[in-house]
């Protein structure tokens, strides 16, 4: 007995089950390709995977990420998308056969200033959404639209007063004393203001490095002397912090640990030349002026609570500085104060190089368990957290001593020192991320076609149990994705 068409049960639980997208050994999402897509919504997929890639580093994400970003959205779709990305940039290709033919292909640049915490939530959310579902284009680039377009959270006073925050912990976590703190709080002013109005002026971000760092010499060495009683060097480095190439030094070690050796090198000649426009800015400040004597006794320290005071004032500027949402104040300064308390029990251990090795190792598991709980994406616990660890405030000092003072030696060790705190952090952060498993989106076969409603489309004498254009019952467990695009491993993604 033969049923008809109309009611072929079996064939109709064989459509739905291939329409339902299927969950496989190892976390993976199996989602039916899209057939036939017409020319045009293949250019606006391109152009709208080509915005958010662009979104993505403007995030601090790494490359490798954002290509599993685009991956993952386009399996949304139901499309196929090959993708090369730098940090100034991407190209995407979406569609075409298998070998990477057809299809259409799109660019855009990386341009803007880097994202505030705030804008990172807002961007990780449109991101699992677009994961989790087929989101209208249109919707999609209101979206992006809106992220960009986001009011800073805090006022330019509560903004001034973050970064006075951030100098005065990055401070008290290097040298804390009264009268340092003091003039880190007096100095960490100045460099917020320029910085507040350097922001609304374009032109002048390029050179905004050099100008803070010859006021923050000139001033530290006019007045740190016979006001402060400090060394004038004590002072120079915690008011640049924003300027700081920590995270881009690190991010771009791990970049080339994993093979992407051009997004790495890309990185790296960018932190490399920020460190250079510091160190010339300094270098000018000392032939402005000279350092003038201490005139009383060096002050006493503080005690060991300051460096742990400072951390929470990191957090807190951070909070401030890059409008981070109130509700994560908990989180953060609890993973800044979990950074740090590893650091140093590692450091005191086995060296600082095995401690910044274990603060970076912790990190990824750290910062995904928190996002569990508290739905606060990882790239707000990993940006604070990269800064803490102050592998470019080595960097600067290392430099400087180099350009500046002309002590080649001591200023090699400080770069040395640095070189290998970043392959630590770097290593750490690798370790700590190849212990996770995410889900993935892959392509599966084709979504089978409608039946037809004419009882005559079946050939006299064929059987109606299993129609031509309906894939077995058991589909194939090898999703038809092009090499590259899901055979990376989900463990080996730092900060996911």
């Amino acid at each position: 007995m033969h049923l008809s068409p109309r009611l072929n049960v079996r064939a109709l639980a064989r459509r739905a089950a291939a329409l339902r997208p299927r969950r496989r050994r190892g976390g993976t999402v199996t989602v039916p390709e899209a057939e036939s897509a017409g020319r045009e919504r293949l250019r606006d997929l391109a152009a709208l995977l080509c915005e958010l890639g662009a979104e993505l580093l403007r995030a601090g994400e790494r490359t490798a990420e954002v290509e599993r970003v685009l991956h993952d959205v386009a399996a949304r779709y139901g499309m196929r998308v090959r993708s090369f990305v730098v940090p100034t940039g991407l190209f995407v290709r979406v569609g075409g056969g298998p070998d990477g033919r057809g299809g259409e292909l799109d660019f855009s640049p990386v341009e803007g200033p880097a994202l505030r915490l705030d804008q990172v939530e807002a961007l990780q959310s449109l991101v699992e959404r677009m994961r989790a579902k087929e989101v209208p284009f249109e919707e999609a680039r209101r979206a992006l639209r809106e992220v960009r377009a986001r009011p800073e959270r805090f006022s330019p006073a509560a903004t001034v007063l973050g970064y006075v925050l951030l100098t005065v912990g990055l401070g008290a976590m290097r040298h804390a004393t009264v009268p340092a703190v003091i003039g880190y709080a007096v100095l960490g002013t100045g460099v917020g203001l320029l910085r507040l109005f350097g922001d609304r002026l374009p032109t002048t971000r390029t050179a905004l490095p050099v100008i803070a760092a010859i006021l923050v010499t000139a001033v530290s060495l006019r007045w740190a002397g016979p006001l402060l009683h400090e060394a004038p060097t004590v002072l120079y480095i915690p008011p640049l912090i924003a300027f700081l190439p920590g995270a881009a030094l690190t991010l771009g070690a791990i970049e080339l640990a994993t093979g992407a050796a051009l997004s790495g090198i890309a990185r790296l000649a960018g932190a490399v030349n920020v460190l250079l426009l510091l160190a010339l800015g300094i270098l000018v400040g000392t032939e402005l002026l000279r350092a003038r004597p201490a005139g009383g006794p060096a002050p006493e320290p503080l005690g060991a609570w300051a460096p742990w005071a400072g951390v929470l004032l990191l957090g807190f500027g951070f909070l401030l500085y890059f409008s981070a949402p109130p509700r994560v104040t908990g989180w953060l300064l609890g993973a800044l104060l979990v950074e740090r308390l590893v650091q140093s029990v590692a450091s005191e251990f086995a060296g600082p190089t095995f401690g910044a090795f274990a603060a970076g190792m912790l990190l990824p598991p750290m910062a995904t368990w928190i996002e569990r709980r508290s739905h606060t994406p990882d790239q707000v616990v990993f940006l604070p957290c990269f800064w803490l660890l102050v592998p470019g405030a080595v960097g600067l000092t290392s430099v400087s001593e180099i350009i500046v003072q002309g002590d080649t030696t001591g200023g090699l060790d400080s770069l040395v020192t640095m070189t290998v705190t970043v392959a630590s952090i770097a290593l750490g952060v690798l370790v700590g991320a190849g212990l996770q498993r995410h889900p993935r989106l892959s392509l599966g076969e084709p979504a089978p076609a409608t039946p037809s409603a004419n009882p005559a489309a079946t050939p006299s004498g064929a059987s109606s149990d299993t129609p031509p254009d309906t894939p077995s019952d058991t589909p194939s467990d090898t999703p038809s994705a092009t090499p590259g695009d899901s055979t990376e491993p989900a463990g080996t993604e730092p900060g996911h």
